[in-house]
């Protein structure tokens, strides 16, 4: 059965058109230019936009969901329910759920909640509980001495399709300065010995001389299953270079304007997140996304810790002082990160494109309302 509908602000590739967009067994089967709806039965979204859905490759969402509050576990069905629902009022279709292999955050031990996270979005997705589609990446904390142990249970799941490598070690990369890092933790309420424990070099789930072994085995279980490898908070031009030779895909918030320049020269796509950009600054202080977009060296915008952030981001790309065609801004949020890990079904408003769509009415205020969402043709949200 086709359905249709229609908006004077379809987003595609060419541009901003007005056009009925038909929808046949959840792909994009018809895209007809025209100033209003062609019969009474077409979905008449006005002014509106229709986008497509959004992809979003990190986001730390699930793990909030987990444990609301330090020492607060929620169950764990009702986590994903959550983080579901509030992807899909973000207009994100197609969400990696992000999980870091990396010790113990407000009380949160990462290496227990980890299978119970999985499980309970594989079964939320087994019984068709979720709007979205949840996809899952694994973050790779190579100096964990347990991070094998931790990858390898979940390397056949067939919703793993993206792993990344990380070092949070103190004193570089993303905590290269770490009086602002310790300042940062005592901000936030981190319980002292939490502070000493993320500070230190070496604790129980840290060891940094497993960092390269680990690394070399990620890589080449990346490699082995397939599976799309992003690098983490490189700093350096040997950070740069060495993802670029372990055959990462992307550089994922790069922390300084000489690492994001060297990996686009290397062809590496720079992801940055979405609160970065809205806010305006990276809150630890590292590089910016909106000097990154300035200079053309924005290629993907991820929700990290905020869903709403990818849209609101997208559609201020569009506006001064950035300027950019808005197909050319929904790509850093649905084209760009679904192509980049193989998820080439989606991400642009085209035939053949699954119909994963978003109705935005944009208010005077400059914020970006989700009004509706399609996954695969069928209403979610």
């Amino acid at each position: 059965m086709q359905t249709s509908l229609f908006s004077k602000r379809v987003v595609t590739p060419e541009g901003v058109v007005s056009a009925q967009v038909q929808i046949e067994a959840g792909r994009i089967v018809g895209l007809v230019p025209t100033d209003g709806p062609q019969t009474a039965e077409v979905q008449n979204l006005g002014e509106d936009f229709l986008i497509p859905g959004l992809v979003d490759i990190h986001t730390d969402n699930l793990e909030k969901h987990y444990q609301p509050r330090p020492g607060a576990r929620w169950d764990s069905l009702g986590a994903a329910l959550a983080h579901d629902g509030q992807c899909i009022m973000a207009g994100i279709t197609t969400v990696f759920d992000s999980l870091s292999l990396h010790g113990r955050k407000d009380g949160l031990d990462r290496k227990e909640a980890l299978a119970p996270m999985i499980a309970a979005m594989d079964q939320a997705a087994s019984e068709g509980l979720l709007r979205a589609e949840h996809l899952l990446h694994l973050r790779c904390e190579i100096t964990n001495p347990e991070l094998l142990s931790l990858v390898e249970p979940h390397l056949d799941n067939p919703r793993l399709k993206l792993l990344s490598v990380m070092d949070h070690t103190p004193g570089q990369r993303q905590t290269a300065d770490l009086n602002r890092f310790k300042e940062r933790l005592e901000k936030a309420g981190t319980a002292k010995e939490e502070v000493a424990s993320m500070l230190a070099t070496e604790t129980d789930w840290r060891d940094p001389t497993v960092g390269p072994k680990n690394r070399e085995t990620i890589v080449a279980l990346a490699q082995e299953y397939g599976i799309a490898l992003m690098s983490h908070d490189d700093a350096t031009l040997e950070h740069v270079e060495e993802s670029h030779q372990d055959g990462c895909i992307a550089a994922e918030f790069p922390v300084s304007w000489a690492a994001a320049q060297r990996a686009r020269e290397l062809g590496l796509l720079n992801v940055m997140g979405g609160p970065n950009f809205v806010r305006g600054a990276s809150h630890s202080g590292n590089l910016s996304a909106q000097a990154c977009a300035a200079e053309g060296l924005l290629d993907i915008l991820s929700s990290d810790y905020v869903p709403l952030s990818m849209i609101r981001a997208a559609f201020m790309l569009a506006e001064a002082p950035f300027d950019w065609p808005l197909e050319r801004a929904i790509d850093t949020v649905a084209k760009n990160p679904a192509h980049i890990c193989g998820l080439t079904d989606r991400g642009e408003i085209k035939l053949g494109q699954r119909a994963d769509f978003v109705r935005v009415y944009l208010s005077s205020t400059g914020w970006p309302i989700v009004r509706a969402v399609w996954r695969e043709g069928q209403a979610v949200g």
